[in-house]
């Protein structure tokens, strides 16, 4: 084997293994499966960051449910699952061991749009304008009403578009953003959260048409809506708003053609890193505490929570810095979504998950 292949092949063995020496020394190689919040840890900044602080992350992408089930759960130092009812899978699994929760962000799931069809909704009497704004960025979207639209078209309201008004989101089996329709849509049928399995049951029979009229569900939304051909894919998307925001300050100028729609009851995504290991902790530790990793976030579109779940300020003074105006994420009531048993009973039936 030639000398350049058996350097590779054992720097390689090195990294996987977590035991880096010669210049390398100090460098600790971190294993950890993401759901939809691994923009983060692939993002080269924050690599640097914490490659600068001894640790190199390596990540293993996979949605939240599969995630919460995976066989190999225990072998990973850290994981991080979206949701509530992946949290408290990861957790009843780790029951006994050793398993440390921190939660360094949120981040609300919304629905990105266009703004000639969030002017549709508006004509509609679905959505509102957030601001008085020319070209608003925002708008409140009434889920109830919009539900209701869903056995008309776009062409009913002015726009060139026959096909049927329903938002497109990922399977509600394997992504969390998936099932928070699933949540919003059951919130707009029933104002409380169901409180036992029949009516869990029940519930999710009403809600599996809406989520069933979009077809085939797919991965995650957002690389489809940021395309420059996105309307071809999905003319309402659910996303997070972290993903909107930090497509926005990437670009030199804002894009005022992609809107989102925030539902009158919102949902924040506020995923759990759970630790299983002392390294764990440590990367942990670092996301709650770490200036550079803490408005990296926030450069990244989420809100950063402090240890007591306060919300940095921070958040707002970047966005508007940016030229962005702040969203109304918190500016509206929570979907009060059912507990973990129940939730997931509701997803399996509407998404035929089981």
């Amino acid at each position: 084997m030639p000398p350049l292949a058996v350097f590779v092949v054992g720097l390689v063995v090195l990294l996987v293994t977590g035991h880096v020496t010669g210049p390398f020394k100090g460098v600790t190689v971190v294993r950890v499966m993401l759901a939809s919040k691994r923009e983060f840890f692939q993002d080269e900044q924050v690599k640097r960051i914490l490659m600068a602080r001894g640790y190199q992350v390596h990540v293993t992408p996979i949605g939240s449910r599969d995630l919460a089930d995976s066989p190999d759960l225990d072998s990973y130092h850290f994981v991080f699952p979206s949701g509530h009812v992946a949290n408290e899978r990861v957790k009843a699994r780790r029951e006994g061991k050793h398993a440390v929760p921190f939660r360094p962000f949120f981040t609300p799931v919304v629905l990105g749009t266009f703004r000639e069809y969030a002017e549709a909704l508006v004509r509609a009497g679905a959505a509102t304008a957030h601001d008085k704004s020319d070209a608003p960025l925002y708008y409140n979207l009434d889920l109830k009403k919009f539900m209701a639209l869903s056995t008309t078209r776009w062409s009913d309201y002015q726009m060139g578009n026959g096909n049927l008004v329903i938002a497109q989101s990922p399977d509600p089996c394997k992504a969390y953003s998936g099932a928070a329709l699933v949540g919003f849509y059951a919130a707009a049928i029933r104002n409380e959260p169901v409180q036992s399995l029949q009516a869990a049951e029940e519930l999710a029979l009403q809600v599996k048409p809406h989520i069933a009229a979009q077809g085939q569900a797919g991965e995650d939304m957002s690389p489809k809506f940021f395309v420059p051909e996105g309307r071809t894919h999905a003319v309402i998307a659910v996303i997070y708003e972290h993903q909107y925001i930090a497509y926005q300050l990437r670009r030199e100028q804002v894009d005022r053609a992609r809107v989102l729609l925030y539902p009158t009851a919102q949902h924040q995504s506020t995923p759990e890193l759970i630790s299983f290991t002392p390294e764990g902790d440590r990367i942990g530790e670092l996301m709650m505490n770490d200036p550079g990793l803490r408005r990296r976030a926030v450069e990244l579109g989420f809100h950063a929570l402090g240890w007591s779940g306060e919300t940095d300020q921070d958040f707002g003074q970047v966005i508007t810095g940016r030229g962005l105006p702040e969203p109304p994420a918190e500016q509206a009531g929570r979907v009060p979504l059912p507990k973990a048993e129940y939730f997931e009973r509701m997803l399996d039936v509407v998404g035929d998950c089981r």
